[in-house]
């Protein structure tokens, strides 16, 4: 079991932030249902964030295990990134929860939080071409 950890302690970051955006996704579904008045159950509950949370680590720490024994090798003759699939296929899940929270923000507040903040960043980058 040690032997385990130790195998997954340089991607233990990663894995802490896939698991947390998945837990803020599924906090944000909860806010929208009771905003929107549908109904929460604990099976749903239980059958939803579970699963998912599991499998989005697993996949991590799978592609993780392919990583080190085969693609790293073969990628960094290339790049100079170490663990670029796992880096890619952690922000795939990231971008993902983050898509589904905007798409919760949007059903409740009726507007995308995504739109609204690139909208900001232009407005940002427009006053600093100015100045």
């Amino acid at each position: 079991m040690y032997s385990l950890l130790l195998f997954f302690a340089p991607i233990k970051g990663i894995i802490i932030i896939v698991a947390l955006s998945t837990m803020i996704d599924t906090a944000f579904g909860v806010w929208k249902a009771k905003k929107l008045g549908e109904k929460l159950s604990s099976k749903a509950f239980r059958s939803g964030l579970v699963p998912k949370l599991l499998s989005y680590v697993g996949t991590v720490m799978m592609v993780y295990g392919s990583d080190v024994f085969i693609i790293n090798s073969l990628v960094s003759n290339l790049i100079d990134v170490e663990f670029l699939a796992t880096k890619v296929i952690a922000l795939t899940l990231i971008i993902n929860e983050a898509k589904s929270i905007d798409e919760s923000w949007e059903a409740v507040k009726g507007y995308s939080l995504i739109a609204k903040l690139l909208e900001i960043i232009n407005n940002l980058k427009k006053v600093k071409k100015e100045l």
